[in-house]
């Protein structure tokens, strides 16, 4: 049958309709980002990241690569020394240059609520969590991280000049939201109070944001290297990376000696601004902490004269409230994209009752 000009210019039509129409919001079906998409939104901003000297790589510290030292349980250790296959592959091409990402790995199905498992696929989904890079979690709960600093220095100070980089005061909005919404009946509230270890890890990360995100981003005033960084590649100073730990909840083990150096003095000095909060682990473990280091340090090395507190339910609200509006942007988001897809369906019938109608 041959196909008359009219004809073809009416289904040409009905095409850019539809091409039109197609939604440009990416919709993930699971907690993994498209590499298209992390390709585009990171290739603007990967040109700003400095890159500090090339320094050599030394074996992983003991203090890490033990997990159990550290009380992580078997399945973070399991997971450390596991590979990054379950990575999704963003636009890097080397593993080098591949961003750290929190939890992950397999997270399995040991939850109590159906509805926690859900909440953690919606923050590990969600841009505004994976795009600050949050200290707090990827310490202790990231394969990616964890390969970051097996490959040394160079690829270490890298990546904390990304999580340096980002706007902090939007992220720890993100993290009190998320922090508040997880101790609530639609999110993880029962999994929380049996002490379910993913999510109390998570609960620690969201809390904890601030002072980690202050105490990894500090320098040493001696390398003008990041303090963590030179924990790792420094055994002189391997010690000073149980400071770290201790807005995790895990406390200083009795073993270890840290440096009496301006890196720890500072270190302590964020935790102790915080240390009051009853809300925060580092109320548990902050104080024993400041007492071990003073006995090789000296007095007064690290303040003890901690003042507890409880927050108040108006903080907790005004958290709330935020995640709200954060879920309502979402919403909003869901239902331009509903719209779009029905855009679709109509572009489609017109088309075909053009073409019907010139009697093809």
């Amino acid at each position: 049958m041959r196909i008359l000009p009219r004809t073809l210019l009416a289904l040409l039509a009905a095409l850019v309709l539809v091409a039109d129409a197609q939604p440009r919001v990416l919709v993930r079906a699971d907690s993994s980002r498209t590499a298209t998409a992390t390709s585009s939104s990171r290739s603007s901003s990967s040109s700003s990241i400095s890159s500090s000297s090339s320094q050599s790589s030394s074996a992983l510290p003991s203090a890490i690569t033990e997990g159990s030292s550290l009380g992580f349980s078997a399945t973070y250790t399991t997971s450390f020394t596991s590979s990054s296959s379950s990575l999704s592959s963003t636009a890097a091409s080397s593993s080098s240059s591949i961003l750290p990402r929190a939890f992950d790995y397999p997270l399995g199905k040991n939850f109590t609520q159906s509805s926690c498992p859900d909440f953690f696929d919606e923050f590990l989904a969600d841009d505004d969590f994976i795009d600050c890079y949050p200290f707090s979690f990827l310490l202790q709960n990231s394969n990616s991280f964890f390969n970051t600093i097996k490959d040394g220095a160079y690829a270490l100070s890298n990546a904390f000049d990304r999580i340096c980089s980002v706007n902090a005061t939007k992220c720890l909005a993100t993290m009190n939201a998320y922090g508040a919404r997880l101790t609530t009946s639609a999110a993880c509230l029962d999994d929380y109070e049996l002490q379910n270890p993913l999510a109390t890890a998570a609960y620690n990360g969201f809390t904890a944001y601030e002072v980690m995100y202050s105490a990894g981003c500090l320098s040493s005033t001696d390398s003008g290297a990041y303090c963590f960084v030179d924990a790792q590649e420094n055994s002189s100073a391997l010690a000073d990376s149980y400071l770290y730990y201790l807005p995790l909840d895990v406390s200083l083990p009795n073993s270890s000696a840290p440096t009496c150096s301006r890196c720890a003095s500072d270190i302590l000095a964020i935790f102790y601004s915080s240390a009051g909060n009853t809300s925060l682990a580092l109320s548990r473990t902050y104080a024993a902490a400041a007492d071990a280091v003073d006995d090789d340090c000296g007095a007064n090395f690290a303040d003890k004269d901690v003042a507890y507190f409880t927050p108040s339910a108006a903080a907790a609200g005004a958290a709330a409230s935020a995640s709200s509006s954060a879920s309502s942007s979402a919403a909003g988001v869901g239902g331009v994209t509903a719209a779009r897809s029905a855009s679709v369906v109509a572009a489609v019938v017109v088309g075909v009752m053009v073409v019907a109608g010139l009697g093809l």
